[in-house]
């Protein structure tokens, strides 16, 4: 979704009451300018001691209830004791430095509504404001409950219908399903099944709030209502995604019509509380009889369907296909080994050098992550590194390759080997996460390898992220003293302000355009043009897989400082690369008359 703000409307209702049970001053203070920041109007009432605590349990009602754990006179297990009976429906957050893992996990299960550490109190406005919400919903539930007990009829809705949308629900929905298909076989006729899902709803919840996502919805709705027939059934399966049975199908044709109008339909531009917005969908497209026999074959196939529109760029339908079933199987099956991979010592590293062209010397390599499955044997890192990012494994996989990459960087210049800088991927999930820098820094003192000889690679995808969040891990990595570069450039849309904005120190020209040299007549003028943009910026060019002499000639020609690939070196372990670089070393002849130090090194190499 994309929006643009023409005006910030402001909504304030009563002020927030919370009840604050902590003895430290300055964590007061510390929550109180937490919560202004983060827009909650609210009034924060101290206390410190149990009798306090009690007192204005009973004196007062509270919209929300924080709590230290280690307290002077008694611990957070006996206040949330205390609360839970004064108050039970009343959130409580434990905010503290000490609670540990087990304790978390207990006050969890005893009824508390979050934790927040002190290390990372960013969390707090965001626990809050969930607490909060989740609050006033129950308490809307409890008082719709209460109000509509004397209608049977009306809590029956209830129990089949989304609150929100006053669509069929999941429950009901399946049942809707299972008739339309009853009838279907009757008739002899076909029905689709069509899943539909809002393209990056979630930017909307966390950019204009919940309400304004509640809204959205609701327009939705309408839309989808008015592309249905009048014997189809519309759907609210939960979140931001809807379902429609589409009856009467006589072909396939039919069913893209019904998905290419809801797809125009969501185009057209809307506006929620004077900020516009531009919503798209993803839709997964299953047939009955074609694709399935029953409701649930035919859900699990719409949803394979929709996962690769969504994979395949978003703001598209697709049909199911046999081949998306079987990706679906594999990615399933790919995702549960590979969240055991690296307790089981399944992966790898490998290093591929790379080579000064001006001096014909090894200065660097790249860590290149392999998986050695156990079953399927090597793993390519295009297939898992993906589903690594979409289920959070990037975040330890990733410290695992920064950890063995840099102690092995550190090891070769124990044995002797020339200093060299080791390359490490690192993807936009590891920077969200919020602590890369002093996880690197953590790295860097624990193997001893100063920070001039480690780079940090990544894709320029992560340019066009305007997350405040990656902007400051960037400038806090830099900080260290870290060498950053720009992998596969060319390949999205890079532009010369997002480059300017991170402060890149060097610049990897995409291997596709390597690969393209000298086999049309503007190939080489597109790499021409890498390599000066990366010049004017100051930045080192390094050209990956170049597999040809020729390649290397015309990268040389172009002024490219590096390259690395298969011409040169295929990636190896750490023991053969360690090999391969003293040979490379004591190999290195004195330039003779008329030929290059690369030419005389590359002309050496078996």
């Amino acid at each position: 979704m994309q929006l643009s703000q023409e005006s910030q409307p402001s909504h304030r209702g009563p002020l927030v009451q919370i009840l604050h049970l902590e003895d430290s001053g300055p964590d007061r203070e510390l929550v109180k300018l937490l919560l202004g920041n983060a827009g909650i109007d609210c009034e924060i009432t101290a206390v410190e001691t149990e009798v306090d605590f009690v007192r204005s349990l009973n004196q007062e009602s509270w919209d929300l209830i924080l709590s230290d754990f280690s307290l002077p006179s008694f611990d957070g297990i006996r206040a949330l004791e205390i609360a839970a009976k004064a108050c039970p429906s009343t959130p409580f957050i434990f905010v503290t430095g000490t609670l540990g893992e087990d304790i978390a996990v207990e006050s969890l299960k005893s009824g508390a509504t979050d934790y927040v550490l002190k290390q990372r109190m960013t969390r707090l406005g965001g626990s809050v404001r969930r607490a909060l919400n989740e609050r006033a919903e129950r308490l809307g539930r409890e008082k719709a409950e209460a109000d509509l007990k004397k209608s049977e009829g009306q809590l029956l809705f209830l129990a089949y219908h989304d609150p929100l949308t006053n669509l069929p629900n999941r429950v009901l929905f399946q049942d809707r399903l299972m008739q339309a298909l009853s009838s279907a076989k009757r008739r002899e006729e076909k029905l689709a099944l069509l899943l539909i899902d809002l393209d990056q709803f979630k930017f909307v919840n966390d950019s204009l709030g919940h309400s304004a996502g509640d809204l959205v919805l609701k327009q939705v709705t309408e839309r989808l209502e008015r592309c249905a027939k009048k014997d189809d059934t519309v759907a609210r399966l939960g979140g931001d995604e809807f379902a429609v049975v589409v009856g009467g199908v006589k072909d396939s044709v039919y069913a893209a019509f019904a998905a290419n109008r809801i797809k125009e339909e969501m185009a057209v531009e809307l506006t929620i509380g004077g900020t516009r917005l531009s919503v798209t969908c993803s839709i997964g497209i299953s047939v009955f009889p074609d694709d399935g026999g029953d409701s649930e074959i035919l859900f699990k196939n719409a949803d394979a369907a929709l996962f690769s529109a969504k994979e395949n760029g978003r703001n598209q339908w697709q049909f199911f296909t046999p081949e998306m079933n079987r990706r679906a199987v594999e990615r399933l099956s790919t995702e549960s080994a590979l969240r055991l991979a690296l307790k089981n010592n399944q992966f790898f590293l490998e290093y591929q050098p790379q080579l000064e062209l001006s001096t014909g010397k090894i200065v660097g390599a790249e860590a290149l992550i392999r998986w050695q499955h156990p079953e399927e044997g090597l793993i390519p890192p295009n297939r898992f590194i993906p589903i690594a990012e979409n289920i959070g494994e990037i975040v330890p996989i990733g410290l695992w390759v920064l950890k063995t990459a840099c102690a092995q960087a550190k090891e070769w210049q124990a044995q002797g080997i020339p200093s060299l800088k080791i390359a490490v991927n690192i993807s936009a999930v590891q920077l969200r996460h919020g602590s890369l820098p002093s996880t690197i820094k953590k790295v860097l003192d624990e193997t001893g390898l100063a920070p001039e000889y480690l780079e940090l690679e990544t894709t320029e995808t992560l340019l066009l992220d305007h997350d405040e969040k990656i902007a400051s891990q960037m400038r806090a990595l830099r900080e260290i003293g870290l060498k950053m570069a720009i992998d596969d450039f060319g390949t999205g849309f890079s532009s010369f302000a997002y480059v300017r904005r991170f402060r890149f120190d060097t610049l990897k020209i995409d291997g596709s355009f390597v690969q393209a040299l000298n086999t049309g007549p503007n190939d080489t003028e597109i790499a021409a043009g890498i390599i000066a943009l990366g010049k004017n910026l100051k930045m080192e060019l390094v050209a990956e897989c170049v597999e040809t002499e020729e390649q290397l000639e015309t990268l040389r020609s172009l002024g490219c400082d590096h390259i690395q690939g298969y011409y040169f070196s295929r990636p190896l372990g750490a023991a053969k690369f360690a090999e391969m670089v003293r040979s490379h070393y004591a190999s290195l002849p004195p330039e003779p008359a008329g030929l290059s130090a690369t030419e005389g090194v590359l002309r050496g190499l078996p």
